[in-house]
């Protein structure tokens, strides 16, 4: 059975548009999925923890799904659809994400991430999951990872990676293991040893990492050489140190 909507009214639609906000989402735990290859990516081939709760469309295009089919207007559906993909959305609820403890080191490569743009941490999420990082570990700065521009920018590498959270920002985590870090003053990229287990800290673009001096002085801080240039993007930096640490570690 095909549920219709047509008034914004509806308590229903609102709860969908609150989903397109990191309030929404964390309240509902769900979130929208977009675009033709992602939608029918999931629909073939599930990821554990994710459950598909509603397909919307404009018109039914025969998806086959366990989700609730709801037909939207033109207005409605248009509204939800911010990245413009004019196909079915599919809202999916996942599981908690889990608590972080920082009494216990790293396992793997774990990066702490406090990004506040959904495309920057969408991007860092495909190059995490493309290099074999084990976790990512969102600080109370971070943006939400479900957003839609996050998945979008992390081409779905998001339903693939291990996340977990914590409620401290970058400057009040405590620091136990090997925890790197880039700085233009650190060890250079080409002689750094890294170790298999490690908490790499990401900076944001501009600010960069707002450590405290405790922090700092147990950081291990790694340059990434350049000419020409005084520095490169941060998520290209980024993506260079967890390129070389999987080089370092890969059997």
């Amino acid at each position: 059975m095909i549920t219709q909507i047509s008034s914004s009214s509806n308590p229903q639609f609102r709860t969908w548009q609150s989903l397109l906000t990191a309030k929404g989402i964390k309240e509902h735990r769900q979130f929208f999925l977009m675009g033709e290859k992602l939608v029918s990516e999931f629909l073939k081939n599930p990821v554990k923890g994710f459950s598909p709760e509603y397909l919307l469309f404009k018109e039914d295009t025969g998806l086959k799904t366990s989700a609730k089919k709801t037909a939207l207007s033109k207005e409605l559906f248009d509204e939800l659809d911010v990245l413009g993909t004019k196909f079915p959305l599919l809202i999916l609820r996942y599981d908690e994400l889990t608590e972080k403890d920082f009494s216990k080191p790293a396992l793997g490569l774990e990066l702490v991430c406090p990004l506040g743009d959904p495309r920057n941490l969408g991007a860092l999420m495909r190059t995490a999951v493309a290099f074999g990082a084990g976790e990512l570990i969102l600080t109370k700065e971070s943006a939400h990872p479900f957003l839609p521009h996050a998945i979008k920018a992390s081409a779905g590498a998001a339903l693939n990676l291990k996340i977990s959270r914590t409620t401290l920002s970058l400057g009040e985590i405590p620091l136990t293991g090997s925890n790197y870090a880039l700085d233009l003053h650190g060890e250079s990229l080409l002689t750094a040893k890294w170790p298999k287990d490690v908490r790499l800290w990401v900076g944001e673009e501009g600010p960069g990492l707002a450590l405290k001096h405790e922090q700092k002085k147990v950081m291990k801080f790694v340059n990434i050489p350049t000419s020409n240039v005084e520095s490169l993007n941060a998520m290209v930096s980024t993506s260079l140190a967890i390129w070389e640490w999987r080089k370092q570690n890969e059997k």
